[in-house]
């Protein structure tokens, strides 16, 4: 059944025509199905894959995930995103990286690290934001803004901007 959704995934994530109100549903239902994701909302020209091999890599969607147009997730390291995020369109989130000190010169046949990250809830990736491998943890209700890149985590609540991200700001909360 698997092989099934991944297939039908590949053949329908790069038609626009299923962005349609009622034809975009199918593409959530086989996101969804195929992540065990409640609630996943996936637009166009998403890729979510595990780049490189690692028995330890897993990912955990948990529900009301909003993923945007041409997002790119690699969760070879191990991805854990939480309830109520977004990750806006085109950004991208990689965990892992080429060893490229003290091995050989061809930089290819070094080995690979990984790193896991999570995300908490109600966080939210801007358009075009990069997380590298070197953030492990992004805090409840942080925000990354568009065009970022960011290297460190992220504490709970804190707006990060720039290359590479700095924290600008704190989001004041009021509940209502």
């Amino acid at each position: 059944m698997n092989i099934v959704l991944k297939l039908l995934i590949l053949l329908l994530k790069d038609f626009s025509i299923f962005s349609a109100p009622g034809l975009r549903r199918i593409r959530w239902w086989l996101y969804r199905k195929y992540f065990n994701a409640h609630e996943l909302h996936v637009d166009t020209r998403v890729t979510i894959v595990k780049a490189h091999k690692n028995n330890n890599s897993k990912l955990i969607l948990s529900s009301s995930i909003h993923i945007g147009k041409d997002v790119y997730i690699d969760f070879s390291g191990g991805v854990h995103i939480e309830e109520q995020v977004s990750i806006s369109e085109g950004a991208k989130i990689y965990t892992h990286n080429h060893n490229i000190h003290d091995g050989e010169t061809n930089w290819r046949l070094n080995g690979v690290t990984f790193s896991a990250i999570h995300i908490e809830k109600y966080s939210w990736i801007g358009a075009n934001a990069i997380i590298l491998p070197s953030v492990d943890f992004i805090g409840q209700g942080a925000i990354i803004a568009a065009g970022a890149v960011l290297t460190k985590n992220a504490e709970s609540f804190g707006i990060y901007a720039g290359n590479p991200a700095v924290k600008v700001g704190e989001r004041r909360i009021g509940e209502r």
